[in-house]
């Protein structure tokens, strides 16, 4: 391996300056819950700057083991936004919890391993990189020691991941015996030299079911919920808003390297994943009394939405880029406008949410059109990512036209249960009164919800910007490596 040069070295110093900050905040004295936040989220504002400024850059470090180019960017600065919008929201959550320390040290290095994954050129780095994200995210749901939930939440969440590990490292195990290599272009040059073979089906089987786990695709689901709803609304928004996220990024690296060979088959097997996802996702979502369980299940109904895309590939890729940032936006808004309601109104069942255009008008409205961009509700940016994904399937024609026309159902299907929740909003009178606001009001919640909301609007009143970036950095690095 070559040697590092300051060069190289500034190049990652994105990534070096999480750990050092992460171990800046663990250091920090007992009660410094205010530091603690002010560390992390001027870590990853500073970290955001440093990413942008690597823009056009198309470098190959550590040996080739390490890339930076426009799609690792993208993800990267698209990660660390949303990170920092769920940090500025939390503001208020670990002002009372105990270990608030632990709870923005491990989201740094949560990020960390996520700023890794993108950049990464072989299994190895990347899989290391995913895990480490993986095991700081299990922790996550203790945060908040007054919550009766968080352990079985934790251990369901810890449970299914660590099976899910297993899965993807057998699968990785036969991709290397057969290829002889970890690197991802050199696995793809050899499964165009040698052709389809059983082995790597069984490791591609694998693989999806394993990263299927992690993208709570059905029928590897079961976990999700209970997690989601088991965790408090700030640390399931960074779950379901950025670290899922992370697993749609090494699927798509998967789907890149067996489409030299298996594009049919590949497409074939996340295609089903998909239908079942966003079908299972959303009739269990109609079920759902529980606002906070209902928007779990929607989540595991979005996961599908957005294989759409990877399953399309060329322009639907973009499309599933755009839904990605979307529903982040999305999750992270709706989490904090719910843990606003817990606290204000004692849960988060249909009944707590009775007349609360009236009682909290601006919440109200915000959370409207947040449930309205889940929907696909134009011009809101829940839209675009569908519409594109629908376009390029519709496009390619076949079974495709199938599957968009399956997205379109489920998306009409979603709208039942968003309208219930704005029903009982503006047109039933309230039957719980407010308790007492808290010593900040909640005003952290209400930026995050009222800051996503913006970019809601703002990126689906001018939709061509963002996906003109997404389509300059994914289809010009077809190869991302």
């Amino acid at each position: 391996m070559s040697s590092l040069t300051l060069e190289q070295l500034i190049m990652l110093l994105p990534e070096l300056l999480l750990l050092v900050l992460a171990v800046i905040i663990m250091l920090l004295p007992g009660r410094g819950r205010k530091m603690a936040w002010l560390v992390a989220a001027g870590g990853l504002a500073a970290d955001l700057l440093m990413c942008l400024s690597l823009w056009d850059v198309n470098e190959f470090i550590l040996g080739g083991g390490y890339c930076i180019n426009n799609f690792a960017i993208l993800v990267k600065v698209m990660l660390l936004g949303l990170a920092l919008l769920n940090v500025i929201g939390s503001h208020d959550f670990t002002d009372r919890v105990y270990r608030a320390r632990e709870y923005y040290a491990l989201l740094l290095l949560a990020m960390l391993g996520l700023l890794i994954i993108p950049s990464s050129t072989d299994f190895i780095t990347m899989i290391v990189a995913f895990e480490l994200m993986s095991i700081t995210t299990y922790v996550l749901p203790l945060a908040e020691l007054d919550n009766p939930h968080g352990g079985e939440a934790a251990l369901k969440y810890f449970l299914s991941g660590a099976f899910a590990s297993a899965l993807i490292l057998y699968g990785l195990s036969l991709v290397y015996g057969f290829t002889g290599t970890m690197n991802l272009q050199d696995c793809a040059s050899v499964m165009l030299l040698l052709g389809a073979h059983p082995l790597l089906i069984v490791a591609l089987v694998l693989l999806l079911a394993g990263f299927g786990y992690k993208m709570a695709l059905v029928p590897f689901h079961w976990w999700a919920a209970d997690t989601y709803t088991g965790s408090s609304s700030p640390t399931t928004g960074f779950l379901s808003g950025v670290t899922q996220k992370g697993a749609f990024v090494v699927a798509l690296k998967i789907i890149v390297v067996y489409s030299t060979v298996f594009a049919p088959l590949a497409a074939l097997l996340l295609g089903l994943l998909c239908v079942a996802t966003m079908t299972v996702g959303n009739v269990l979502a109609l079920k759902q009394h529980d606002v906070k369980r209902m928007i779990a299940y929607s989540s595991v109904a979005h996961a599908g939405n957005i294989g759409v895309g990877f399953v399309v590939g060329g322009s639907g890729v973009v499309g599933s880029f755009v839904h990605i940032l979307a529903h982040a936006l999305m999750a992270i808004a709706c989490f904090f406008a719910l843990q606003l309601v817990l606290e204000r109104k004692g849960g988060t069942t249909m009944q707590h949410f009775c007349g609360l255009a009236k009682q909290m008008p601006g919440l109200a409205a915000a959370l409207m059109l947040v449930l309205l961009s889940f929907g696909g509700v134009p011009p809101l940016l829940g839209f675009w990512g569908k519409m594109l994904m629908v376009v390029s399937a519709v496009g390619v024609g076949g079974w495709y036209t199938v599957l968009a026309l399956i997205l379109v159902l489920n998306s009409a299907l979603s709208l039942v249960y968003y309208a219930a929740v704005i029903r009982e909003m503006y047109m039933r009178p309230a039957e719980i009164e407010l308790l007492p606001a808290g010593r900040n009001g909640g005003r952290s919640y209400q930026l995050a919800v009222w800051l996503s909301v913006a970019l809601l609007l703002g990126f689906g009143l001018l939709p061509n910007w963002l996906t003109e970036i997404c389509s300059s950095a994914l289809l010009n690095n077809v190869m991302p490596w």
